[in-house]
């Protein structure tokens, strides 16, 4: 080959790569439509979402050495559920206030009264007058799917809206704090920020599926939210009585399995085992440790968690029919529901 030539084909062979790398950074940079079309859509939801979460200030009295009591503020984040000023925050988020201030989107801030709370549910209602309210469009949790996307919305410390997003990891989880025993609650990967207790997970439809009320601080990206539905629920008996009345059935037990069925050598696989159960409404009904719960009001109940949700949902003062094996044999009991003690 001639040194011409040579010269030629350099030339060229830069030419072809140097298309070639033009070609590669505009396949990199080009954004796809379907990308965009979801980031447009996220946009929406959260310009939706955010003049219908607030922020809720408290100040409560704290007592130190020498028994003298200073003032501590305290910042978490609530949601406006009706246009006449409604709002439902987390029960821990409000706990000791003397004095509850809300703070707007738009700025403007007002004194609330708390209108009822449930510590057992980790839910309180709030009230503000003003006028122009945007209430959040609610939706509903029975219909969730793990996989979902799911959009966390807050005011984490009173430093203004924040957004985080993730998917619904799990459903119907169950937690244990010191003051409660929360049921039904969706697990989801969009970070909870402090601060963003009480405000409000949406659905790609901008619509409320649930209101952020735990993280597991030493676990990354693992949040909890109430349902919902659960929230609808107690709402106006928040409202009407200040409180919310949860029925108690009186028995603790865990979820049956084979390897415990062997164990105490059970004829079934499948229910709940009860471990203990104190004076109260199954007592006198005639349960005792040692029974297993098979069915409640003829659907087949196969854990313990699945009773605890059902009974969640009944009223004070209703009667249940309790289907239950001892030993080799079915027996069927009717148990009135107490209030929780």
């Amino acid at each position: 080959m001639s040194l011409l030539l040579a010269e030629v084909w350099a030339l060229e062979l830069c030419a072809d790569v140097q298309v070639n790398m033009q070609v590669i950074i505009v396949k990199i940079t080009m954004p796809d439509p379907l990308i965009e079309e979801l980031e447009s859509r996220f946009v929406k939801v959260v310009e939706k979402a955010v003049p219908s979460v607030v922020s809720v200030s408290t100040v409560r009295l704290a007592r130190i050495q020498l028994s003298g009591v200073v003032p501590v503020q305290g910042q978490g984040s609530g949601v406006i559920l009706t246009e006449g000023g409604f709002i439902v925050t987390n029960a821990h988020v409000i706990e000791g206030a003397r004095d509850i201030e809300v703070t707007l989107s738009d700025g403007r801030s007002f004194k609330a009264v708390l209108v009822g709370q449930s510590r057992v549910r980790d839910l309180a209602v709030l009230k503000i007058e003003a006028q122009n309210l945007v209430a959040i469009e609610l939706g509903e949790s029975g219909n969730l799917k793990v996989g979902q996307f799911a959009i966390a919305v807050g005011n984490p410390l009173g430093l203004g809206t924040t957004v985080t997003f993730g998917m619904i990891s799990a459903l119907e989880r169950t937690i244990q704090s010191e003051e409660a025993f929360l049921e039904g609650l969706i697990q989801t990967s969009a970070q909870i920020n402090p601060g963003n207790s009480g405000g409000a997970l949406v659905d790609t439809q901008g619509k409320l599926i649930g209101m952020p009320t735990a993280m597991i601080p030493w676990s990354q990206g693992i949040g909890f939210a109430l349902a919902v539905d659960r929230i609808k629920d107690v709402f106006e008996e928040l409202v009407s009585t200040g409180s919310v009345q949860s029925p108690w059935m009186g028995i603790m037990g865990v979820t049956l399995n084979r390897g415990l069925a062997s164990h105490y050598q059970l004829s079934v696989e499948e229910g709940a085992l009860l471990i203990e159960v104190p004076a109260g409404p199954s007592f006198k009904a005639g349960l005792r440790p040692g029974d297993v719960i098979v069915a409640i009001d003829g659907k087949k109940t196969v854990s313990m968690e699945e009773i605890r949700g059902l009974i969640a949902k009944k009223k004070v003062g209703s009667k249940v029919r309790i289907t239950l094996r001892r030993q080799n044999d079915t027996f069927e009991t009717y148990v009135t529901l107490q209030a929780l003690p």
